[in-house]
This record gives C-alpha cells, sequence and structure tokens, in this order.
C-alpha cells in the first residue's frame, strides 16, 4: 500500500518542483530574441505573480525600455469596457438591452430591427467600417461623430439583424454614442469614473493625440524583420470599439474586478460571460484551451498588438501587451501566440519555443520514406524532387522543407512552421507532427 501511495503522489511532486517563473521567462526571451516581440508579460495564478517583465524597447529612438508600467494602446481590448459601462447603465435603468437602436438614432437604417443586446454580440448584420475600401482615406482624418455614423448608415447590411455573427467595430462605436447620450458625459469621462477610478486602474484611460502622457509606448510595425514607425490613425474613429490605453498590472486589477461584483452585479457578469454565436458574449470570446475554459479577447491597432487571456477554473490571468506589430504567419498576431504558450507552459502542456532553425545536410535517401499523405481532419502531402522535399497542396506553390534534423524539417518560407516525423523501430514513419503557432499537432500517415 506504501509504495502506490508514493505512486501515485509522484506526479505531482514531480510538477511541483517545476520551476515555472524561469520556465516562462526562458520562453519569452526567446520570443524576444527570434520573433521580435517587444512589450509587456504578466502572468499571475491565484494571485501570486509567475511572469511580470517588459521586453524591447518602449521608444526606439530614445532608447526607453519597456516595462510592465508602460502604457499601450489596447485595441479592442476596449470592448469588454464598453460592453461594462452598458451593462451598468442596464443595472441603473437608464437603458435596456432590448433597447432598439431607433431609440437614439432614428434614422438609422433598420433600427427598428437592431437591439443593444445585438451591437454587443456582433449579431446587428451592420458592415464593419474597418473593412471598406473607402476607411484607409478616412483613418487619419478628424471627424465628428455623426460624420462617422453618416459614414456606417451609408454601408448595406451584411445580414438580416440577429440571423448570423460578424465582427464590427461599427456596432461598439454605436454603443459609445448611445453610451453618451444616455450618461450625458464623453465616453472617456464615463469609462475613468465608473471603471478605473472604482478598481484603482490609475494607470489606464481614454488615449488622446494632444495629451501628453507619461510611460506612453511609441508603435512601431515589423515586415520582414524591418522596423517602422506604425502607421497613423485619428483616435476619434476608434473611439468605444478601441481607444483606450492600459498597463499590464491595470489589466489585471481589471481581471480580479471581474470575479467580484465592484463593477457588475452577478447577474450583469453572467449576461457579459454568456457566449452567444460564434461563442462570442458582450466584448468577450467564450471558449477553451484543452479543456481549460478561457475567456479572452485580443486587440489591434496601429502599432499595437494585445492580448489579455482568463482560465476562471484555474484563477489564471495571462496579459501580453505589444507596441510591434508581429504576425505569426502573417495571421495570427505574435500576442495571441505568445498568449497561448505561457498558459501551455503553466498548464504542463507541450509549446515550441521559439529557436534559429538551421539547415543541415542529411543522406538524400532517408527522405523517401517520408513522402506521402498525412490527415488531421485536413490533408497535407509530402513529396520529393530534386532530392529534397516539398509540402505540396493543389493549387498553391511548394514549399521547401529544409531538413534541420533527420527527422525534423522547417518550411522555407520563413513561416516558422515545421515538420517532426515519428518512426518505429523498423524505421517506418508512424505519424508526424505539425509545428504552427508554437504549438504541435498531430497528423496519421495514410
Amino acid at each position: 500500500m506504501k509504495k502506490i501511495i508514493i505512486l501515485l503522489l509522484l506526479p505531482f511532486a514531480l510538477s511541483a518542483q517545476k520551476n515555472y517563473p524561469q520556465l516562462l521567462e526562458k520562453y519569452m526571451d526567446a520570443e524576444m530574441k527570434f520573433k521580435g516581440f517587444t512589450g509587456a508579460v504578466l502572468v499571475m495564478k491565484q494571485n501570486k505573480v509567475l511572469l511580470k517583465k517588459g521586453y524591447g524597447l518602449a521608444d526606439r529612438e530614445w532608447n526607453i525600455a519597456n516595462t510592465p508600467e508602460t502604457k499601450y494602446r489596447i485595441g479592442s481590448i476596449t470592448k469588454q469596457f464598453t460592453a461594462a459601462c452598458i451593462l451598468q447603465l442596464a443595472e441603473q435603468g437608464k437603458l435596456s438591452l432590448d433597447d432598439k437602436l431607433s431609440k437614439f438614432i432614428p434614422s438609422f437604417p433598420k433600427g427598428d430591427s437592431v437591439t443593444i443586446h445585438m451591437l454587443l454580440n456582433h449579431t446587428s448584420g451592420i458592415a464593419n467600417y474597418t473593412a471598406q475600401k473607402e476607411f484607409l482615406n478616412l483613418a487619419t482624418l478628424s471627424l465628428t461623430k455623426d460624420s462617422m455614423i453618416s459614414f456606417i448608415k451609408s454601408k448595406p447590411f451584411s445580414f438580416s439583424p440577429g440571423t448570423k455573427f460578424q465582427y464590427t467595430n461599427s456596432g461598439y462605436f454605436l454603443l459609445g454614442y448611445i453610451l453618451e447620450k444616455v450618461s450625458g458625459q464623453s465616453y472617456a469621462d464615463y469609462v475613468q469614473q465608473n471603471i478605473f477610478n472604482k478598481i484603482g486602474m490609475k494607470n489606464s484611460g481614454a488615449d488622446k493625440l494632444d495629451s501628453v502622457l507619461s510611460m506612453r509606448a511609441r508603435g512601431y510595425s515589423m515586415n520582414k524583420k524591418k522596423i517602422t514607425n506604425a502607421d497613423f490613425i485619428s483616435l476619434d474613429w476608434p473611439f468605444s470599439a478601441g481607444t483606450l490605453f492600459s498597463t499590464a498590472e491595470d489589466l489585471y486589477k481589471w481581471d480580479r474586478a471581474l470575479y467580484s461584483t465592484t463593477v457588475l452585479s452577478e447577474a450583469s457578469k453572467q449576461k457579459m460571460f454568456t457566449p452567444y454565436k460564434s461563442n462570442y458574449s458582450y466584448g468577450f470570446i467564450i471558449d477553451s484551451m484543452q479543456k481549460h475554459a478561457r475567456i479572452w479577447h485580443n486587440g489591434g491597432i496601429p502599432g499595437f498588438i494585445s492580448n489579455i487571456s482568463r482560465y476562471i477554473n484555474d484563477d489564471l490571468c495571462v496579459i501580453v501587451l505589444a507596441n510591434t506589430e508581429v504576425t505569426q504567419n502573417n495571421t495570427l498576431p505574435i500576442t495571441d501566440v505568445i498568449a497561448e504558450g505561457l498558459a501551455s507552459i503553466v498548464f504542463d502542456l507541450p509549446v515550441e519555443t521559439p529557436y534559429e532553425h538551421k539547415e543541415v545536410k542529411i543522406d538524400p535517401s532517408i527522405l523517401d520514406k517520408y513522402v506521402g499523405k498525412y490527415s488531421a481532419g485536413l490533408t497535407l502531402e509530402v513529396i520529393k524532387k530534386d532530392n529534397k522535399l516539398y509540402r505540396h497542396r493543389d493549387g498553391s506553390p511548394d514549399i521547401e522543407l529544409k531538413p534541420e534534423s533527420n527527422t525534423k524539417f522547417f518550411y522555407a518560407d520563413e513561416s516558422n512552421r515545421q515538420l517532426e516525423f515519428e518512426l518505429e523501430k523498423a524505421g517506418n514513419v508512424i505519424k508526424i507532427w505539425f509545428i504552427n503557432n508554437e504549438q504541435r499537432g498531430e497528423m496519421k500517415k495514410l
């Protein structure tokens, strides 16, 4: 019996011996070195700091370092604060989530069919103003809210209100307009007084181009490892859909407040965290990562990308704020990749720490056994030509797979994807591991 008890306790003992702060810091050092991450990261579990650190530069011209106190624009993370403000007004009886848009903007097309609830969960069908071609020419202009609403009104609906989901900044812009009309305050003042001041978020607010803001990060873009200043955007456009700035520490105060009733009642929080179409709630996405329930959202505005992920059953919060726009494989913001990678480390899940891929010479004769089709729902084909392996997909160019060992190959397109072949004792391929966005996925050989 004693031996059995020892064996049962062993996995826990091994897990407890892990130095998570060290593992997290090693991972982030690699993200900065090999991916070009600059920003701030905070990982808190059960109110204990696992990692809180700044990386890279907040201002490249003055060589000022990022810190956990550095202020970043948080883009669409703004939406959860806007949603909370609307819910507060509903609690006070100043509006109802069933109120029609026409009550506040009588001339809005289909305004009698669009509710505040639909604006909150992106089911209104109102076209996204940032997705319009003309927006590129308008983004730098300071316009009145009425002018911007006229622009939104001029675009046809994407679908009938309430029937589908489509992410749209327009809905949250309109929510800010409604908030100002109902409360009699500016959006900036309302959020400051009713959320930030209430929970001690002293380093957060609505950004203004003409304000002098201490510890403000400058925004940058990375294109093929070349760093440039971010494109300019008038902050009149993001408004209640994306105009706020904050810090990693302040956003953690927000996470803590959402476990209490300081900002919202239990009934309002239930509404906020109920997943509707496409698992979107009110300013949050509700899903899970490897069975760990997650409430999260990301943000993006020229020069800045961000992610706040809350694993509510584990009391884990991961916050990643970046002042250099870097995308993984040209599709996924690096902050999303990092947020999931950090959580994976804490949950003892496999994650690929970034490193420099170096091609090595191998015997071309071993390549033949890797040729074939592999599947995990989607099918991937590996072919051989001119003594080299390629990933083949009908309708797109073949991508060379360069060897970094006898069994592991990296994509030659600098997308940081790899294939690792797993062999049985006889040397035959059992499966491959497709490594993408630092996560490993198993694919069986067909």
